[in-house]
Parts: C-alpha cells; structure tokens; sequence
C-alpha cells in the first residue's frame, strides 16, 4: 500500500463516538477500502473538536463543538474544521477534515473505476509519475487509458465507453492509412511544381486539382471523426500514426497554397 494511502485512511477513521456529547475519536488503525466507498450523508454543521476540558464545562475533551459558536484561541479547541459524514449502509460517522475532502473524494472514485474496468477483465497498473502523485492505467485493444476523472465520467454515463474508444480508433488507423496514396500524388505535384513552375501542363494542374480535392474529402473525414474525442488527453493510442498524418496535412496545405483552393 502506497504511503499517500496510508495517510488518507488515516483521516478518515477520525470517527464519532455517539453519546450525548458526540465525541471524535482519533485512531492509528486503518480502515480497508470496502469500508470507505460507499455513498455518505453530510451535516449542514460543521466543526472543531475539544483538546481538553472547558474549565467553565461548556464542553469536555474530545467532544465535538459547533465551529460557528464563539472560538476562543486558547488551545482548548482545535483549529482544524471538520465536515461529518455518515456512511448510509453502515451507519457510522466520520471526521473529515475540510482540506481533505476533494482527495478523499478523489480517492473513492478511483476505488469504484478500478472495481469497474476490472469487472470487464482489465487488469490496473499503476505507475509513479511524479514523487506526489501516482496514476492507475489499463491497456484496452488499442490504447492505454488513465483511470481519471475523464475516464470515470465516460464510464459512468457509458459502460461500453472503452469497446466504442476501441472502435473508434480502429476506424480513425483504417482512415490515416488510406493517407498514404494521396500523399504520395500529391508530392509528386508539388514535385513537378518546383522544377517546372509556371510550365506545368493543363492536364497535370487539373490532375493535381482533383487530387486535392480528394485528399480534402479524406481530410474532412478525419477531422469529423476525430471531434468525437477532442479533448480527451486521458488515453494513448498504441498506432499514433503521427508521422502519416502529419506527411498528409503537409502536403494537402502545401498543395492548396500553390493552387488557391
């Protein structure tokens, strides 16, 4: 287990004692992710906890106390805010300090995509990409994809999310490959273009027009394609095909400059 989650399980089981007086309790013990996910009810109040007795008994060690009553900074109340949350299938409550709610929050949802993708046979990986944070991937038929919030909010509104990235790809390689053939005509009229210039033929400017414009219906082909995902930096595919493409656009431009199309 990762130190970073060792940390947050630890912050999480600050849990309440419910008495009278609610009081939190602080412990080293860690808690295992099935007792963390699960979905939560919070309370409109926050608060701070008591460090020690009140000595006029307004309250009493480690009880929980109203953060937006009167806070006295004499070391008798922590300084640290915290939101409670009540877990709805075991009923217990938690103390969450505030800064910590987006990591927790984080957390669990990287938990409940893991549990996801591999009930559809993926196996996680994780890597550590910076000495602060580490990142889960899988390899699906044609890219590796991050477990990340973009990934978690396809999957979710899409269980078939990866099988249609999958197809898409495949349909985007098979479009980029069909690249080849018209870069190569239209490089050899750009060719023609720079030796002859002003010379060059009726018949081989007509070619070479309706080369482009050919290679532009392509064009137009993948970048409409290509809109289904824009944006999208949560997956690699395996076949970039960079090079193919960026060969195509090149001359396509050129080609275009040179006829005024």
């Amino acid at each position: 287990m990762k130190e970073k989650d060792i940390k947050l399980q630890r912050i999480i089981y600050d849990t309440i004692i419910e008495t009278k007086r609610p009081l939190l309790f602080m412990s080293n013990e860690l808690l295992n992710d099935d007792e963390i996910m699960g979905s939560y009810s919070s309370t409109p109040i926050t608060y701070r906890y008591a460090r020690r007795d009140d000595r006029r008994g307004k309250y009493i060690e480690s009880e929980l106390v109203d953060s937006s009553l009167e806070y006295n900074n004499d070391g008798s109340l922590s300084e640290t805010i915290y939101n409670i949350y009540k877990n709805d299938s075991s009923s217990k409550l938690y103390a969450i300090k505030d800064e910590s709610l987006k990591f927790i929050s984080e957390f669990a949802k990287t938990k409940e995509l893991i549990k996801i993708v591999e009930k559809q046979g993926f196996k996680v990986y994780q890597t550590n990409e910076t000495y602060y944070e580490n990142y889960y991937y899988i390899k699906s038929k044609t890219c590796e994809i991050k477990l990340d919030n973009w990934t978690y909010s396809e999957l979710k509104k899409n269980p078939s999310y990866i099988t249609l990235l999958d197809n898409y790809q495949i349909k985007l390689k098979s479009l980029v490959q069909q690249t080849v053939p018209h870069s190569k005509t239209l490089d050899k009229y750009l060719g023609l273009y720079r030796i002859q210039r002003n010379k060059m033929s009726t018949a081989n400017i007509n070619a070479w027009k309706n080369a482009t414009t050919q290679a532009q219906k392509l064009n137009d082909q993948i970048f409409k394609l290509g809109e289904q995902y824009a944006g999208n930096y949560s997956f690699t595919p395996f076949d970039r095909l960079t090079s193919l493409r960026r060969q195509f656009t090149d001359n396509l431009g050129a080609s275009k400059g040179v006829l005024g199309i």
